[in-house]
C-alpha cells in the first residue's frame, strides 16, 4: 500500500428544474442545500470540497434564499468550497448548437465570477451525458476539467476499481481533464455508515485520488435522508471520520489538478451514467438489459462483467418521447434565428431577451424520463415549451396589424412534411402524414401549448407495479435503487397504452349505436383514420392559411374524406371542416367521431373545470348529448379552451392518466383530457355530409385568488 496520502475529491451537485413548484424548491433549500453548507461551515479544519449549483437555482437562492446564497459565497471566498460551472440552465450540452454550448457555460461562469469573486475552472456535465466531440467546445468555453462516471471508463475498457486521479482526453487537439466519479461511493453515501466509506477509501489508497460527487438532494430531500443526514448527524460524523484518517486528504479538483500529473490519456465513448442508459432504451430492450444484468451479477465474476453492459443513447429519448422531440426541433430552429440575429446585432435587447428564454427552454429535465419524473411531469414540459414560445414571441417583429406565417416543410427530420402556422394569436403544427393530426396548439398570449398531452406508453418498470402499496415505515431511508413504493392501490388498472400519439383531430367511423369511450374508442370503430397519411394542399393568402387534407377511401370502404383547416391571423382559433362522401351501393348508417386531446395546468385543482352544470373538474369523466360546445376553464392560467360545433354532437370526456416512476415511487399523473365528439351519419349512395368544429383559446378572468405554487 502506498505511503502517499489518498486525496478524496468530494462534492455535491445542486439543481432544481426551471419551472419546478416553488414549494418543492423551498423545501430542498431548507432540508438539503442550506443545512449541508452549514455543516461544512461548522466542520472546521482543512476540510475542502466542491459544490455545483445550476444557474437557475443560483438565481432562486439570490432572490428567495439570501442566507443560503451568502453562506455559499463565504465558503467560496474562504477557499473552503470550490465552485463548479456548467451550462447555466442545466442543459444536455450534447443536444445544443455549439454557440449555445459555449454561451450557457460562459453565462454561469460570469455569474459566479460577478457574485462570488471566483472563476470556475471545471464544470458539472448535466446527467453526465458525454459525447466525444465535447472537449473542443469545453476548452473554447474556458473549461479545464469535467466530471463523468467511472462507468464511462469501463466502456472504454478500463477497470473502475483501478481508476485514480484524472485523465486527459481531446478533440482536434483541444485537451480537457476528466475525473471519474466512483459508483461504489455513490451507492454508499449517505446510505451506509460513514465507517464503511472510510474502509473503502482505505482500500483504494494507491489510487492517488478518488472522486465522489453526486446529487445534493441525497442529503435531505430523498426519502428519510433529512432525519438520517442531519437528525442522526450522518454528515457531521462523515466529515469527522474523513478528518480523523491520517492517510486521507479531502481536497478540491483544482488543487489536485495543479499538484498532480494525469493518470493517463483516454478516449471515452458516447455514454451516460448506467441508469440513464437503461432508461433510454425501448421498454422491451430495457427489460432484457435488466434481466441480463441480474443474470450476470449472479455469476462468480458477474460484477466485473456487468460493467461491460451498456444501455441506449441519450438522444433516443427524442424518438421514445416525440412530444419532447418536437420541443427539441423547435429549440434548434429558434436557436438558429437567435444566433443569426445576434451575429448582426449583438447588443439588441430584444434578441438577448429571446436568447435567455431559449436557454431556459433548453433545460434538460423535461427532455428525458427516468427515476426523477422528467417528461412525465406536465409542469416541467410546460415550463420548457412556455420558454420556447416566449422566445418565439420575442423574435416576432412588432406589427401594427397581426400577420400570419406558414412553413410547409419537414420540420422534425422524420422525412414527412408538416404544416406549421404562426399567427398573432395562435400557433399550430399539423401532420398530414399522421392523419392530419394536430400536435401543437399554442395560445400565444398565455404562452402555453394546449395540445401538450403525453401519450400512455409501456415502460420497462411497469412490470414492477403492484396492485397495492407495500407496507413501509415512516422515515425509511431509500436510494433510487431501492424497490419503488406503490403510492396508491389500483395503479395496474391504469396500465393501458395508446394506439396513437395523444394528438388532436384523430378521426374514425363508428357503429351507429353503443357507448363510445372517449379515452380509447378505437377498438370498436368500423374504420379509423388515426395516423394514416393524407394527401394535402396548403393555400396561403394575406392573413390566412388553409390546409386541405384528403383520403379517397377508408381502408377499402367507399367513404371519401376531406378535412380542411383554416387559421386567420387575428383569431386565436382554428376552424376544422369535415366533408364525407359515401359511394357505397347501400345506405350508410354510422357515426363520425373526432378525438381531441388537450391540456391546461391540472386535472384536480381549484379553478380547473369544464364549463357545464356542476363544473366538473378537468380530471373527471362526463358525457353530454346534443351539445353545441364544450369548454375547459383554467383560472390559474387565465385560459378558456373551447370546442364549438356547427351541429349538435354527443360529447364525452375522460382524463388521460399515466403511471410513472419518481424517487418517491410509482404514481398516477394527469396528463390532459380526451374529448370525443360524435355525430350520426345517415347517407344514401352518392350523398355528402359536412360538419365543422372550431377550437378556440382565449382569456378568462380568474374566479378565485390562488398562488401559482398551488398548481
Amino acid at each position: 500500500m502506498s505511503d502517499r496520502p489518498l486525496h478524496f475529491l468530494f462534492g455535491i451537485h445542486n439543481h432544481q428544474p426551471v419551472g419546478n413548484f416553488e414549494s418543492v424548491v423551498d423545501d430542498a433549500i431548507r432540508q438539503a442545500y442550506h443545512p449541508f453548507l452549514q455543516t461544512v461551515a461548522d466542520a472546521g479544519g482543512d476540510l475542502r470540497l466542491t459544490v455545483h449549483c445550476s444557474g437557475g437555482l443560483l438565481d432562486t437562492l439570490k432572490a428567495r434564499a439570501r442566507p443560503t446564497f451568502d453562506l455559499l459565497g463565504r465558503l467560496a471566498a474562504d477557499g473552503r468550497v470550490e465552485l463548479l460551472g456548467g451550462g447555466f440552465y442545466e442543459p444536455i450540452l450534447a443536444l445544443l448548437p455549439d454557440w449555445d454550448k459555449v454561451g450557457q457555460i460562459q453565462a454561469l461562469r460570469e455569474f459566479i465570477r460577478a457574485h462570488f469573486g471566483v472563476t470556475p475552472r471545471g464544470m458539472w456535465l448535466a446527467e453526465r451525458i458525454w459525447e466525444p466531440h465535447l472537449p473542443r467546445l469545453l476548452r473554447e468555453a474556458g473549461v479545464e476539467f469535467v466530471l463523468v462516471d467511472d462507468s464511462h471508463f469501463a466502456l472504454a475498457g478500463l477497470d473502475p476499481e483501478a481508476l485514480g486521479g484524472y485523465y486527459l482526453t481531446e478533440e482536434q487537439g483541444a485537451t480537457v481533464a476528466v475525473f471519474p466519479i466512483n459508483q461504489r461511493l455513490r451507492y454508499l453515501v449517505p446510505f451506509a455508515n460513514p465507517e464503511e466509506s472510510i474502509r473503502y477509501l482505505e482500500s483504494r489508497r494507491a489510487a492517488g485520488a478518488v472522486t465522489m460527487t453526486d446529487d445534493g438532494e441525497k442529503f435531505g430531500v430523498w426519502p428519510g435522508t433529512d432525519k438520517l443526514v442531519y437528525g442522526e448527524r450522518w454528515l457531521t460524523r462523515f466529515f469527522e471520520a474523513l478528518q480523523a484518517a491520517p492517510w486521507l486528504r479531502v481536497s478540491t479538483f483544482s488543487r489536485y489538478l495543479d499538484a498532480e500529473p494525469p493518470a493517463g490519456r483516454v478516449y471515452l465513448p458516447t455514454a451516460a451514467y448506467t441508469e440513464m442508459g437503461e432508461w433510454a432504451l425501448p421498454p422491451a430492450a430495457g427489460a432484457q438489459l435488466d434481466d441480463a444484468r441480474h443474470r450476470l451479477l449472479a455469476t462468480p465474476d458477474g460484477e466485473r462483467l456487468a460493467r461491460l453492459l451498456r444501455g441506449g443513447f441519450f438522444r433516443n429519448f427524442l424518438v421514445k418521447y416525440p412530444e419532447m422531440g418536437d420541443a427539441y426541433w423547435k429549440m434548434l430552429g429558434l436557436s438558429r434565428r437567435v444566433h443569426e440575429g445576434l451575429r448582426r446585432r449583438p447588443r439588441d435587447r430584444r434578441l438577448l431577451a429571446a436568447r435567455e428564454r431559449l436557454w431556459q427552454g433548453q433545460a434538460n429535465d423535461a427532455y428525458w424520463h427516468g427515476v426523477f419524473g422528467g417528461c412525465y411531469l406536465p409542469h416541467l414540459r410546460r415550463s420548457v415549451k412556455t420558454s420556447l414560445i416566449a422566445c418565439e414571441r420575442q423574435l416576432a417583429a412588432p406589427r401594427s396589424t397581426p400577420d400570419i406565417e406558414c412553413l410547409h416543410a419537414d420540420v422534425d427530420g422524420d422525412g414527412h412534411l408538416e404544416v406549421v402556422v404562426r399567427g398573432g394569436a395562435l400557433g399550430l403544427t399539423l401532420r398530414p402524414a399522421r392523419g392530419g393530426s394536430l400536435t401543437e396548439l399554442t395560445w400565444t398570449q398565455g404562452e402555453v401549448d394546449v395540445a401538450d398531452v403525453l401519450t400512455r406508453r409501456p415502460e420497462a418498470y411497469h412490470r414492477k407495479v403492484a396492485d397495492r402499496p407495500r407496507a413501509h415505515e415512516d422515515g425509511e431511508v431509500k436510494t433510487i435503487h431501492s424497490a419503488p413504493e406503490v403510492k396508491e392501490a389500483g395503479l395496474t388498472s391504469l396500465l393501458r397504452y395508446d394506439r396513437f400519439r395523444r394528438a388532436s383531430l384523430l378521426d374514425g367511423l363508428f357503429p351507429s349505436d353503443g357507448e363510445l369511450d372517449p379515452l380509447e374508442p378505437w377498438d370498436v370503430a368500423r374504420r379509423v383514420v388515426g395516423e394514416q397519411p393524407l394527401a394535402h394542399e396548403v393555400e396561403t393568402v394575406p392573413r390566412e392559411v388553409a390546409v386541405r387534407c384528403s383520403l379517397p377511401d377508408l381502408d377499402g370502404l367507399p367513404l371519401a374524406l376531406e378535412k380542411s383547416l383554416r387559421v386567420v391571423a387575428d383569431e386565436a382559433a382554428v376552424t376544422v371542416r369535415y366533408r364525407l362522401r359515401w359511394s357505397g351501393e347501400e345506405p350508410l348508417a354510422a357515426r363520425w367521431a373526432v378525438q381531441c386531446n388537450l391540456a391546461l395546468s391540472a386535472g384536480e385543482a381549484p379553478g380547473r373545470y369544464f364549463r357545464v352544470d356542476g363544473r366538473p373538474s378537468l380530471g373527471s369523466r362526463g358525457r353530454l348529448d346534443g351539445a353545441g360546445a364544450l369548454a375547459m376553464i383554467d383560472e390559474w392560467l387565465g385560459c378558456e379552451l373551447a370546442i364549438e360545433c356547427d351541429a349538435p354532437a354527443a360529447v364525452a370526456w375522460a382524463p388521460v392518466e399515466t403511471v410513472s416512476l419518481s424517487e418517491t415511487g410509482f404514481e398516477r399523473i394527469y396528463q390532459g383530457s380526451a374529448l370525443l365528439f360524435a355525430w350520426p351519419l345517415a347517407l344514401e349512395p352518392g350523398q355528402t355530409w359536412e360538419t365543422s368544429l372550431r377550437v378556440r383559446v382565449g382569456q378568462v378572468s380568474a374566479g378565485a385568488t390562488e398562488s401559482r405554487d398551488s398548481a
